[in-house]
């Protein structure tokens, strides 16, 4: 029986995955599906103070999908890389009713799952009455949340805004918190993992590196930014690779847990964000597109495949890519026991790879695509193009 749990300052979740902090989890019944659907976890939609409560009102759309509904196959088959882009700040709730709301949501859930009010404060008065009264909560756990990707587009300082006060909020917060607590930090600085020292040494239980990115789409037909006609959020699975870059990166420099989260899409992103340090790992994006009982398919597929593996618990895998994980300096440079070859016996003659090769070594005959080995410089790019699978890296 492989075990899933993971125990961070004496609050014991039953699985690594966590519904974050958006849509999903805007109130206790959305929160209940989440627990109901698999997860260990649920962070409430985010509380901001008082200065930023516009966010409290959503604009109308607030979601837009970029390279999703034009994958071959959709809705029976999903792509694993597009964009969603969204403006939803925060709750919709003011101070009392997300109080109660997540109470509400604690007498729903009971002991089946753990549940975490999220807060974001645009100055230490706010921080100080938010922490004072989810303090009277039943809520299991905090996340102090200093990473809204556009907060301070609204002219309040918070969020990824509000880079430079995080270590005197957290500390703030940690001086009056009666509850374990993590912190959110934005990736839109210089260098997350300076931030995320700044939280240890506040002193949070836990850190979380997974926060969307803010950007633009432009109509070319009306110059307009689309939906809603300002920045937003970036969001998707296309952000798995910089989302495990921040997770190695801190987990070789932090002492308390991490939290990662970007661009999870399927049980095998928990995997990889677990090998690279990651103790819990959230999803947005997968929960909204792929529904709540996903979590649990999640879960059920991760046991399958650590039992297959003979792995008997998460310790035994998390933080064991980190060693494999070189500068680029160590990288071989110019190997010369590696060359591209072309299975002829697959190769339909497409001249895909023909394109996509700046060595010119490629020919189309007869037979199908033939590789100069004096020419080519083994890039790997035809490997990569070819749709039939005919090119083919080969060790000699």
């Amino acid at each position: 029986m492989v075990d899933l749990s993971v125990e961070i300052g004496g609050v014991k979740f039953k699985n690594p995955v966590v519904v974050a902090s958006a849509t999903p989890t805007m109130d206790a019944i959305r929160m209940k599906h989440g627990i109901d659907g698999g997860a260990g976890a649920v962070i409430a939609k985010s509380l901001f103070g008082e200065g930023g409560r516009l966010g409290r009102q959503f604009p109308r759309p607030r979601f837009k999908l970029i390279d999703y509904r034009e994958y071959p196959g959709y809705p029976n088959k999903l792509p694993h890389a597009f964009t969603l882009r969204s403006l939803e700040e925060c709750s919709a709730f003011d101070y009392p009713t997300y109080m109660d709301d997540i109470n509400r949501t604690k007498d729903l859930i009971k002991d089946d799952g753990v549940v975490i009010a999220s807060l974001s404060g645009s100055s230490l008065a706010e921080w100080v009455e938010m922490c004072e009264l989810v303090n009277k909560t039943g809520a299991d756990w905090v996340e102090l949340n200093n990473s809204c990707p556009f907060a301070q587009d609204m002219g309040v300082k918070m969020g990824a805004g509000a880079v430079d006060v995080t270590y005197e909020a957290v500390k703030t917060c940690a001086d009056i918190l009666k509850k374990p607590f993590s912190v959110k930090i934005t990736p839109q600085t210089n260098n997350p993992v300076d931030v995320a020292k700044q939280v240890e040494a506040a002193g949070a239980y836990a850190v979380n590196m997974s926060a969307r990115f803010s950007g633009v789409i432009i109509d070319i037909e009306t110059a307009k930014p689309i939906p809603f006609g300002s920045m937003g959020g970036y969001g998707g699975p296309y952000l798995i690779g910089y989302g495990l870059k921040l997770i190695s990166q801190a987990a070789k420099e932090l002492k308390i847990p991490l939290i990662a989260g970007l661009g999870v899409w399927d049980w095998r992103d928990i995997i990889a964000y677990t090998m690279c340090g990651a103790s819990l790992v959230q999803s947005a994006v997968g929960i909204m597109l792929q529904g709540y009982k996903v979590a649990g398919r999640w879960v059920d597929s991760m046991s399958a495949w650590m039992e297959a593996k003979g792995y008997k618990s998460l310790n035994e895998i998390r933080g064991m890519a980190l060693p494999n994980i070189v500068k680029t300096a160590n990288v071989p440079r110019k190997p010369d026991n590696i060359k591209a070859v072309i299975n002829t016996s697959k190769c339909t003659k497409c001249g895909t790879c023909l394109r996509s090769c700046f060595y010119d070594a490629i020919t189309l005959t007869k037979a199908g695509a033939v590789i100069n080995a004096e020419l080519c410089d083994v890039c790997g790019m035809c490997v990569e193009v070819c749709p039939e699978y005919a090119a083919e890296l080969k060790y000699v």
